[in-house]
């Protein structure tokens, strides 16, 4: 591996550890995240920085998936899925803990909807990662 390949790992794995810490604080406790991290409490109660910082998130693992479809190499495609299996498991996750103001009818909609998003982003991982063991 050469020092400009080096560098760009070293800049790509600090990257990685920083947005893992304020992640996984953000997803595991949210609650010291809003309360203790520097200004997140300032934000008012419709929280359009959250909203924002949520939706440009799904823009970019919208424009990892457009690129894997476009460019099917084995570790793109396997890396934007491996990402969406994240987000959408955890997003069904929450889901289903917290459905104590739904009606019936908008928990099972809810439920059904992001659980089937979450399995099939699972099943294309599966294709995907059997399909390139065999190509």
């Amino acid at each position: 591996m050469n020092s400009t390949a080096k560098r760009l790992r070293a800049g790509l794995l600090a990257l990685a550890a920083l947005q893992a810490l304020v992640s996984v604080w953000q997803y595991v406790f949210p609650r010291s995240f809003y309360d203790d991290f520097p200004t997140v409490s300032l934000d008012p109660p419709y929280n359009e920085h959250l909203l924002s910082d949520v939706g440009g998130l799904g823009l970019a693992l919208t424009a990892m998936l457009f690129y894997a479809a476009s460019v099917m190499e084995r570790r793109v495609v396997v890396s934007a899925l491996t990402g969406y299996v994240v987000y959408a498991g955890t997003h069904f996750l929450f889901h289903v803990r917290h459905f104590d103001h739904f009606s019936v009818r908008d928990a099972v909609g809810v439920g059904t909807g992001l659980g089937l998003e979450w399995a099939l982003a699972l099943v294309l991982l599966y294709v995907a990662l059997r399909h390139h063991r065999t190509s």
